[in-house]
């Protein structure tokens, strides 16, 4: 599966640049209202007026409340606020980034320490549930997972591992099909959530992210959309097995500044060859493309143009090529 061949490593959580951390200080300290909120503005750039409108709106944060009604806050309302910030900051909407911070603070993830919420650990942990087909238990492993990772980073390094193991063990026979399909619905459904919640700007041409003819394991190339969304990037996502012919016209019509293929198997990459003219055409007419997977260094055997990719990596890597650099390098996630 695309997944399988494109996350062969579990990196550690201390290894991933920019992850939120969590102090190891004792829970009954970290619990104890002593900020005011110009302080709260001052430590977290977060403007007091702002604090106030979430608080109202959101319910996030949640300050105590002296006699006389003056905001207190704790050290975890202070981890809080800095999580929604950064949300707020990678493009999400305001309304539904508090909604995943309210997810955070009910699942009790603030009181946790890094050394519990290391990927390996979470991985083990997401991978447990799906074998018992526990959806309220996946939904908590994701909820500790947001203490310490940014949402596309629980895509990519717990969600896909875990997707990958278990592939590994249906092609083993360790595990059923039923088990394989309920842990890569999880992960469709987390991704196609983060494609919704991520604005991304209109300032430049939109890039195309599809399936080839045949192509059915698309979660790589959900996730190379969804990081390029969690960048401000437009991205038309056409999901699976997307026909070639409708590939080709729809993406003649969108003026696209990339479109990106994924292919897994060499015949994926064969049905778009049997329309290597229009493929042609394509490139003629200023598309740049990009084939992505596991069979993309055989587009060239096909006579297929276009960059090759068979990681997520290499793929970002690719577009931001093709791309004026700033609009990939400038990422908020």
């Amino acid at each position: 599966m695309f997944a399988e061949y494109m996350f062969d490593f579990l990196p550690q959580v201390c290894d991933i640049g920019g992850v939120d951390r969590i102090g190891a200080s004792p829970a009954q300290d970290r619990l104890k209202p002593k900020y005011t909120v110009r302080a709260v503005a001052r430590m977290t750039e977060v403007k007091a007026a702002t604090l106030r409108a979430w608080e109202k709106r959101y319910g996030v944060p949640a300050p105590s409340r002296t006699p006389a009604r003056y905001r207190l806050y704790s050290e975890l309302d202070l981890v809080e606020i800095r999580w929604m910030k950064a949300r707020v900051d990678e493009g999400i909407p305001p309304r539904q980034a508090a909604r995943l911070a309210v997810e955070r603070r009910e699942a009790g993830v603030a009181l946790e320490t890094t050394d519990a919420l290391d990927a390996p650990t979470l991985v083990a942990d997401l991978k447990a549930t799906c074998l018992a087909f526990d959806e309220d238990g996946a939904q908590q492993v994701l909820r500790r997972a947001a203490a310490v990772l940014r949402p596309t980073e629980i895509m990519r390094f717990v969600l896909l591992p875990t997707v990958a193991e278990i592939g590994r063990d249906w092609e083993a026979g360790l595990v059923t099909a039923a088990q394989e399909h309920f842990a890569s619905q999880l992960a469709r459904r987390y991704g196609g959530r983060l494609m919704d919640v991520y604005q991304p700007s209109r300032a430049s041409r939109p890039i195309v992210c599809a399936c080839a003819p045949g192509e059915q394991h698309e979660l790589g190339i959900l996730t190379v959309a969804v990081e390029l969304r969690s960048r401000g990037l437009p991205v038309i996502y056409l999901g699976q097995d997307v026909p070639v012919e409708s590939l080709l016209s729809s993406t003649l019509s969108i003026h696209p500044g990339v479109v990106v293929v994924a292919a897994t198997l060499p015949e994926h990459l064969a049905a778009v060859a049997a329309a290597r003219p229009a493929v042609l055409e394509l490139e003629r007419a200023g598309r740049a493309i990009v084939w992505a997977g596991p069979a993309a260094d055989r587009a060239a055997d096909y006579g297929l143009p276009g960059a090759t990719a068979g990681t997520i990596e290499a793929a970002l890597d690719a577009i931001a090529r093709v791309l004026q650099p700033p609009a990939l390098a400038a990422t908020r996630d």
